[in-house]
């Protein structure tokens, strides 16, 4: 249970951000003066949350169909970020849906899945650890 709660709680503060962030009005803060690309803003942001959530369920479940589980989570994030982009249009009048916006988060989530399913091994081995770290304690 205490492994859960650790992946858990900040995949699910991460998305609250992610959701507030996405939905209140920028312009009148640092946000929109930092000279980085918004794409790129974009893609980072998506990124983190897609690694947040398949921390999750790497560390909390079943690894047996792991390329399944990196798929899902990618899917899910995409589709998150769909959601995020319609509710900026239709709940708001100062943000707009934007298709690049979406192909960059989706970049950003599938760079995520990419470096998880790469660092399978470690991931797993590290698992054993955490696992074997908190049966002890």
């Amino acid at each position: 249970m205490r492994a859960k709660l650790l992946f858990l709680l900040p995949a699910l503060a991460y998305t609250l951000a992610i959701t507030y962030l996405s939905l209140i009005n920028l312009a009148d803060t640092p946000v929109s003066e930092m000279g980085v690309s918004d794409k790129l803003l974009h893609g980072g942001a998506y990124f983190g949350m897609a690694l947040l959530w398949l921390l999750f369920v790497v560390f909390t479940y079943n690894n047996e169909n792991f390329i399944k589980i990196v798929v899902y989570v990618c899917l899910f994030t995409t589709g998150f970020g769909i959601f995020i982009e319609v509710l900026q249009k239709e709940l708001t009048d100062y943000r707009q849906l934007d298709i690049y916006d979406i192909f960059a988060n989706s970049v950003g989530a599938i760079l995520a899945g990419l470096a998880v399913y790469l660092l399978k091994n470690n991931l797993i081995g590290l698992k054993a650890k955490i696992n074997s770290f908190l049966i002890k304690n």
